[in-house]
């Protein structure tokens, strides 16, 4: 009997037990960030910020009405990146968005470089943001939480009202103001201070872009305001809703900008 082969052969099984139980947590983790997001989604607010009327406008051309569904669910063909100088990546992806109370669970899988799987979630529950990109789904590699988070999240719930009409009609603690005819500044309170992302529409009254002067960004484990910009289009039809098919986001860093998610929706859907 050889017993080092033995040895190095139960290693490597303890190796593989100890990656899928992780996997599992991991995939649990999801589960109930997704469980959160949905038992906070309670009645629509008796008192609510009253969008600006070329919001309103957009959301009930777009397929939302007061006291519509209270979840979302959408799912996504994409690609990104995690640096500027590394090559886009393909992913799959599935949103589910929140319509009464800002929340997400934006889940993602991946390989890089064709041959590193990657499970992702980015979310916004409970009030509090959250990245982690696994390996796997058992060995983190990308992350984060705390303040900064929490903004950034809630920033991103913001500029993805345009995947989202129900919520603008229906959503609570959001705030607006008009800056012009066609810019729109929506915003949220957060741990770290007040979320604002400006929405910009075109002649016809659809969001084609958004903008925003201050999300977090880690420079060398140090976070940075940034301006995030994101941009819109294809607008087809998902049932009963109109939406952009495509979007993308983008930091501006001094180098130029640093473009690291584009994709389009591929279905989207009330889930009650």
């Amino acid at each position: 009997m050889n017993i080092p082969l033995i040895g190095i052969a139960v290693a490597v099984a303890l190796l593989v037990l100890v990656q899928v139980v992780a996997s599992r947590q991991f995939a649990g983790k999801i589960a109930g960030l997704r469980q959160s997001a949905v038992a906070e989604q309670g009645p629509v607010a008796g008192v609510r910020s009253v969008p600006p009327e070329i919001m309103v406008g957009f959301a009930e051309r777009s397929g939302a009405t007061v006291g519509g569904p209270s979840t979302m669910m959408a799912r996504q063909n994409a690609e990104m990146r995690l640096a500027p100088d590394q090559p886009f990546f393909p992913l799959v992806a599935t949103q589910l968005s929140g319509t009464r109370t800002p929340a997400f669970v934006w889940e993602a899988t991946a390989t890089m470089a064709k041959v590193v799987p990657l499970h992702i979630v980015d979310s916004y529950t409970g009030g509090r943001g959250l990245l982690e990109v696994k390996i796997a789904g058992s060995i983190q590699v990308a992350g984060g939480t705390g303040p900064d988070t929490d903004k950034g999240e809630m920033m991103r719930f913001l500029a993805e009202l345009a995947w989202n009409p129900e919520a603008i009609l229906n959503a609570s603690g959001l705030s607006w103001r008009q800056i012009d005819m066609l810019t729109v500044e929506v915003s949220a309170p957060t741990s770290a201070g007040v979320a604002r992302v400006r929405l910009l529409f075109d002649a016809e009254g659809d969001i084609v872009a958004i903008e925003a002067d201050d999300r977090p960004f880690l420079v060398g484990g140090k976070s940075v305001p940034t301006r995030w910009i994101g941009r819109f289009g294809d607008y087809a039809s998902f049932g009963r809703y109109r939406l952009p098919r495509h979007g993308e986001v983008a930091w501006v860093l001094p180098a130029g900008e640093f473009l690291y998610w584009r994709g389009d929706v591929a279905a989207f859907e009330p889930m009650r």
